[in-house]
This record gives C-alpha cells, sequence and structure tokens, in this order.
C-alpha cells in the first residue's frame, strides 16, 4: 500500500510538472503574444486568473487586437495604446468567464454567463459597469460557430476552441477583442438603423439619462421611435411629470433579465406598477402589448429589449 501511494504521488508530481503555467501556455501560442503583453502590464490580474479554477478565458488572437487598434479611439484601444492599466484590467477580466464552458456548451438559443469584470475594477475612480455578479457575456451557436456577444450588440467568433492545457482553465481563441457594455444613453445613440432617437431624446427632457445609467442591475424595455410616432397623439401634451411615469414604467431595477430568462407573470417597474411579461409558442416576448423586437442588448449596468409599441 505505502509503495503504490508513493507511486501514486510520484506520477502527480510528474504531470503537474508538466502543467505549463497560464503565462507560458500563452506565450507558447505565437497568435497570443499581444494577449500575453497586455496581461504584462496587470500583474496582479494575471496572477489572480493564473490561481483560478472552473474559468474560461476568451482569448483575442494577434489579428483580433490588430483589428481593435484600427478603430476610432475608444475605451479599449486607447487602454492598449495608452497603457491605461486600470482600463486593461478592466477590458481583460471581461475576457475571462466565471464556470467552464466547452464549445459543445453554445446552442442556437443565447445563454449569458458573468465574466470577472465587477464592480471593483475601476477606471479613474469611476466604475464601468453596474452588474452585481459581474458583466455578462452571450455565447450562442451561429451558423455552427461559437460566438461570443458583448456589447453594442458586437460579436466574436471561436477560431481555436477548447485549449484545456491547464487543469480547470479552458480557453478559446477567438477573432475580435470583446466590446465593454456601455451605458443605455451611450448604447442608443452608437446602435445604427435601429430608430432608437425618440427615446434618447425623451430620456434626456425628463432627466432620467443619469438614473438609467446608473441604477444597479437594470433590465429596461425601450421603444422604437415607431412606437414614439404611434404615441404621440396620447403623449404629445404631456407634462414631464407625466412622460417621467411612462418611462419609468418602462424600467426593472435589482434584475438582469435576458430574454430567454423571461417567463409569463409581473414584475414591478420603477414607477411601482406592474407589467406583465408574457412568451408565445414561437419564444417571442411580449411586455404587456408590446413586442420585443430586439432583445438583450447587453448595458454596463444590465439589459435592454427594444420593444414596437
Amino acid at each position: 500500500m505505502k509503495t503504490t501511494a508513493l507511486t501514486f504521488a510520484a506520477c502527480m508530481s510528474a504531470v503537474l510538472a508538466q502543467t505549463p503555467s497560464l503565462s507560458e501556455l500563452i506565450a507558447s501560442q505565437s497568435d497570443l503574444s499581444t494577449l500575453g503583453e497586455a496581461l504584462g502590464l496587470v500583474p496582479d490580474l494575471a496572477e489572480l486568473v493564473s490561481g483560478l479554477k472552473d474559468i474560461t478565458i476568451l482569448a483575442p488572437t494577434n489579428a483580433a487586437f490588430e483589428a481593435l487598434l484600427a478603430q476610432r479611439p475608444n475605451t479599449a484601444n486607447t487602454a492598449i495604446t495608452e497603457k491605461n492599466t486600470e482600463a486593461v484590467a478592466a477590458l481583460l477580466a471581461y475576457h475571462v468567464l466565471n464556470g467552464t464552458y466547452a464549445s459543445t456548451d453554445f446552442s442556437e438559443v443565447p445563454t449569458y454567463r458573468h465574466s470577472l469584470f465587477t464592480q471593483s475594477l475601476t477606471v479613474g475612480g469611476s466604475a464601468l459597469t453596474n452588474v452585481t455578479d459581474g458583466q455578462n457575456i452571450g455565447l450562442v451557436l451561429n451558423d455552427k460557430n461559437a460566438t461570443l456577444l458583448s456589447g453594442d450588440l458586437q460579436s466574436a467568433n471561436v477560431v481555436e476552441a477548447d485549449i484545456t492545457a491547464i487543469p480547470g482553465i479552458t480557453i478559446h481563441k477567438i477573432d475580435e477583442v470583446l466590446t465593454l457594455p456601455a451605458s443605455l444613453s451611450a448604447t442608443l445613440s452608437r446602435i445604427p438603423d435601429v430608430g432608437l432617437s425618440a427615446a434618447l431624446g425623451a430620456l434626456t427632457a425628463t432627466e432620467l439619462v443619469e438614473t438609467v445609467d446608473t441604477i444597479e442591475d437594470l433590465t429596461i424595455f425601450v421603444p422604437n421611435d415607431a412606437a414614439f410616432v404611434a404615441a404621440a397623439s396620447a403623449f404629445g401634451n404631456a407634462s414631464i411629470e407625466t412622460l417621467t411615469s411612462v418611462l419609468t414604467y418602462h424600467a426593472v431595477a435589482g434584475a438582469v433579465v435576458f430574454a430567454g430568462d423571461i417567463s409569463n407573470g409581473t414584475v414591478k417597474t420603477v414607477n411601482g406598477e406592474e407589467i406583465t411579461l408574457s412568451v408565445g409558442t414561437d419564444g417571442t416576448v411580449y411586455v404587456d402589448n408590446a413586442k420585443v423586437i430586439l432583445p438583450n442588448i447587453i448595458l454596463s449596468n444590465g439589459v435592454a429589449h427594444i420593444i414596437d409599441t
């Protein structure tokens, strides 16, 4: 028995000696050198991630970083070029999922998982996310491609999946750097061809922008421009107080709820009244009599769903 135990211990020592560290594994991948350099800017985060188990690392390739740096200045590429360690830490933490997710765990119905990007990661003392359990990333199978969904409705494809050289850590190489989710007001102004200018204008007129941009764990149902046009006769001469009540009726605080997690029932809104949620046989979500026409827009503090009424 003693000999067997010693033999087992020796075998385990040999296995552990052959297991690369996270930095060694990334350094061994020629197409992840830029990621390695970025991790070098935030050694505390790199050490934290290296010590974790049951995580999934979404590793942008060098080409992904090159594409990011070619974009107009934004939070992510400015963080890299200016070597802003706080911003780099937030960006890279958003690329680490709590839990191990193999490529076979992606399905045609998007699921949303928490990342290591939390309220504790700030830039200049200001938090870039206000989601209690860590900012969300969507996992979906898109034409048989494992795809990640991030802020501004952006997506990244897995180009090399299921690297499991380190026990407890799964790595997927991806072809785009994930986009950090922005506030509702910033997101509404950046999503093209959806028609959301009226909603932004209404939030500005009622001085609700700061509220919806900062409230923790927000789920908000945003009417598109056509919905505001259709309601013009009813609310064209409404007071600011009435408009404020109407708009806060579209917001739910305290829970980030994606479309796939909605079920039939009622939920209390920010203005104190209840809305009725229902799901059609085809999976379409309805809020009272409004149809969700564009679900699951990840925000810095939750999620937005665009509705038609």
